[in-house]
């Protein structure tokens, strides 16, 4: 697909702005861009519901109006853009929450093929369960982990030192604390059972996926902010153990870089 048609049955070859490598749509006009590229999903975690219609005319002149709008900024620089977006030879998907009670939500989604990627934004919608606007973005795969990292809720680096621990440790009991220190499942209880300002998710896969069943072959990671502390990062390791660290910027850029490796450098040696 490279061109789209509008209503009135004109043509439209290329857009009538100029390219930056970064456009922004509202959710409709997306939505209707992975149509015409033959999909009906958008890739998680991005997420759109369509205004309630009063009638088969209100929802006709709510599509055209969006597929105008589409056509104000489609040219083929973001044609390409949604081709690494919906075929990516590896993707990221990051879905969190943040602020007061963690009500605002954070969707951000990239796909990698080779060295360039297109990184999409999306902002808070009407609800939690919905999205709203879209940034689009073309990135160089070396920048792409710190382009991902300043879209991210900001927060400093916990100041707890790095510590493992399993999952059942949160629902043991404990029995005759020592007076003077805690014992390891004591710790564990007393770092998690605090109140969050921040909590999300990372994870990259290798490939496209055409729908929303989950699959396992990817790699994530979590963040985790607590208030008058800051932001550490959760590595699971098998089902029951994990490694939590301090998540500063820059070891969050680190752990990223490094997970979007494990992919991309697979490709590379499988060729």
């Amino acid at each position: 697909m490279n061109r789209f048609h509008d209503p009135s049955g004109s043509e439209y070859a290329e857009n009538r702005q100029r390219s930056s490598g970064r456009w922004e749509l509202d959710p409709h006009a997306f939505t209707l861009a992975l149509e015409a590229h033959g999909r009906d999903r958008l890739p998680y975690p991005l997420t759109y519901r369509h205004e309630f219609a009063e009638s088969v005319d209100v929802y006709r002149e709510r599509r055209e109006a969006a597929v105008r709008r589409l056509l104000g900024v489609y040219d083929e620089e973001l044609h390409t853009a949604f081709g690494a977006l919906l075929e990516p030879q590896v993707r990221v998907e990051i879905e969190g929450l943040h602020g007061p009670g963690q009500t605002e939500v954070v969707r951000v989604y990239a796909g990698i093929v080779g060295d360039r990627c297109t990184l999409v934004v999306q902002a808070p919608g009407p609800t939690r369960e919905h999205g709203g606007a879209v940034t689009i973005s073309t990135v160089a795969l070396h920048a792409l982990a710190a382009e991902i990292v300043a879209h991210l809720p900001r927060a400093q680096g916990g100041t707890t030192p790095r510590f493992q621990g399993r999952r059942g440790d949160l629902r043991s009991p404990t029995y005759g604390r020592h007076p003077t220190r805690l014992s390891p499942t004591e710790q564990v209880q007393r770092f998690f059972l605090r109140p969050r300002s921040g909590t999300g998710e990372i994870t990259v896969f290798p490939g496209y996926q055409l729908d929303a069943r989950p699959t396992s072959d990817g790699r994530a990671f979590l963040w985790l902010d607590y208030p008058d502390d800051g932001r550490y990062l959760l590595q699971h390791n098998g089902d029951d153990d994990f490694t939590v660290i301090p998540g500063p910027p820059a070891e969050l850029r680190h752990r990223l870089t490094n997970h979007i490796a494990m992919f991309t450098d697979r490709r590379q040696l499988s060729r």
